[in-house]
C-alpha cells in the first residue's frame, strides 16, 4: 500500500501541502511576525516589505499573520 502511494505524484504533493499546513498552524505562535489583531491605522494598505511579507490590510494589519492564524483555524475545524 505504501509502495502504491509512493507512485502517486499527486498523493505526495498533497500529503507534502497538508503536512505544511499542520506545521504552520501547530506553530502560528512563533512563524506570524505581528498579532493577527493588531490594528496599526498609520500602516494600512502597505505593499509587501521586509517587515509584512505580504502587506497589510486596510486595518493596517498584517497579512500575513492573518493567513497563518487561518490555518491553525482551519485545523481546528477539521
Amino acid at each position: 500500500m505504501i509502495s502504491k502511494f509512493k507512485k502517486n505524484k499527486m498523493a505526495i504533493i498533497g500529503l507534502v501541502i497538508i503536512s505544511i499546513l499542520i506545521f504552520t498552524g501547530i506553530f502560528a505562535n512563533f512563524i506570524a511576525p505581528q498579532s493577527y489583531r493588531e490594528q496599526n491605522l498609520p500602516l494600512k494598505n502597505q505593499s509587501p516589505s521586509s517587515n509584512f511579507w505580504f502587506g497589510t490590510d486596510e486595518f493596517g494589519r498584517c497579512i500575513f499573520s492573518r493567513i497563518v492564524y487561518g490555518a491553525r483555524i482551519s485545523l481546528k475545524v477539521a
